[in-house]
């Protein structure tokens, strides 16, 4: 009578599964497969945070499946990475043309290597088409994203999406988060509101940690940075990779 909210999210109408989602086809149906870890690690430096997300999606079925990644980032986040685990190694992705990507995952699919193709649908949700996933393994991806936080009353506010209507049913194995803050304005204070975590705060970094196991998360994680003092109008964070930067 009214559909779920992952078939909503995988048919681009919602992006509630705020974990994602790898939706395979089993017998001509888009079955979402069950996660098994999510781990979370954020860097936050001076209102910039980033963030990394590994997990993994279990196939339970005898066949191999192909199927579809899907995750949404936050409204003001920017996408900078995608990799997933082809062999026990991690294959980082490339960022070509739209229609020159998809020749090239087509090609991959039929010499039936690892293939992925990381597309943005609509809104803030991303797509992911992702094949072998092998019968009674676990299929690995990683995604990288960068947001900044707003400054507000001299605090910022880091958020990270939990809420899912299939972990209800299915729990995740293991949850764990890191986030880790680097100031250089004096920190006043770092705390999660929203969960039971372990804080080690000193004047200029902080590093909050949470786990769990068999979990069903039922409100997103939250961590609030207090800083001490108004910090400038402007502020510059370099940025190195190799020789370039900005």
């Amino acid at each position: 009578e009214k559909k779920p909210r992952w078939l909503a999210g995988f048919e681009g109408s919602t992006s509630d599964e705020s974990l994602g989602s790898l939706i395979a086809t089993v017998v001509g149906k888009n079955v979402p497969l069950s996660v098994g870890y999510h781990k979370v690690g954020v860097d936050i430096r001076d209102q910039i945070a980033r963030t990394v997300v590994e997990e993994s999606f279990v196939n339970n079925t005898e066949g191999r499946l192909e199927g579809v990644f899907y995750f949404p980032l936050p409204a003001d986040a920017s996408i900078s990475g995608f990799g997933m685990w082809i062999g026990g190694e991690l294959v980082e992705a490339d960022i070509v043309e739209k229609q020159r990507a998809r020749e090239i995952y087509e090609t991959i699919l039929r010499e039936r290597r690892d293939p992925g193709l990381l597309e943005w649908t609509s809104g803030n949700l991303f797509k992911a088409r992702v094949f072998p996933i092998e019968p009674h393994l676990e299929k690995r991806v990683k995604i990288v994203y960068t947001q900044v936080l707003p400054l507000r009353d001299n605090r910022y506010v880091y958020s990270y999406g939990l809420r899912s209507e299939l972990l209800r049913t299915r729990p995740l194995r293991e949850l764990g988060i890191n986030v880790r803050v680097a100031s250089e304005l004096p920190l006043r204070s770092v705390i999660c509101p929203t969960h039971d975590v372990r804080v080690q705060l000193s004047e200029h970094a902080a590093d909050v940690q949470f786990a769990a196991q068999e979990y069903a998360p039922t409100r997103d994680f939250e961590v609030v940075c207090e800083i001490d003092g108004r910090q400038s109008d402007v502020v510059v964070i370099p940025h190195q990779r190799g020789s370039d930067g900005y």
